[in-house]
């Protein structure tokens, strides 16, 4: 459900943002070159492991050309913490953003490489521990908002695609044997940050 209403946030963003940048004119027609900045963030897992938690994270972008970025983001999760330990699972994604960026606004789409780590001793199913990371892709769509003193808001909507590799599990609830394969599943972040 939340997930939802941020998608439609983030697609009421692309239809508002592009008439905003029209009216903007800051008098600043460069584009930002340097993005650094904290997210809110959340995902939905399925497959071995079906759950889902909202985390934090940081968010890091260059911007080539108006067309091609660099990004890396590095987010924490409480997937796979339980009543007595608090443990964490982190992921990080690096790589190319392409789209189109405006002195005071930007519209990517990504697909980061990056991994997932889950917690050793957390409660999740053995077979998904062993390793406990996993290659993932994080694919989806970016909107950034600049503003003229340095600030940015910016949306992310898409999904995170994770490998748990070829083993098998019997799944303690239903007795049956699952798969782990590759599954994916919905993901967002929103975040604040200093451009320069």
């Amino acid at each position: 459900m939340v997930f939802r209403g941020l998608l439609l946030t983030g697609l009421v963003c692309v239809a508002v943002l592009p008439a905003a940048r029209a009216q903007g004119g800051y008098g600043n027609q460069e584009v930002p070159r340097y993005e650094a900045g904290v997210q809110f963030t959340g995902i939905v897992l399925t497959g071995p492991i079906t759950t889902g938690d909202l985390g934090v994270g940081a968010h890091f972008g260059y911007n080539f050309r108006r067309y091609v970025s660099f990004e890396a983001d590095a987010n924490a999760f409480r997937i796979g913490a339980d009543a007595t330990h608090n443990y964490h699972t982190g992921e990080a994604f690096f790589g190319p953003r392409f789209g189109y960026a405006f002195p005071d606004v930007g519209i990517y789409v990504k697909v980061l490489p990056g991994f997932i780590h889950f917690p050793k001793d957390g409660d999740l199913p053995p077979a998904v521990l062993n390793p406990a990371t996993h290659f993932a892709l994080d694919t989806g769509v970016v909107l950034i908002r600049y503003f003229p003193n340095h600030v940015y808001v910016r949306f992310d909507g898409g999904a995170t695609i994770i490998n748990y590799g070829s083993g098998v599990f019997v799944d303690p609830l239903s007795g049956e044997r699952v798969h782990l394969g590759i599954r994916g599943g919905p993901a967002f972040s929103l975040g604040v940050g200093a451009h320069f």
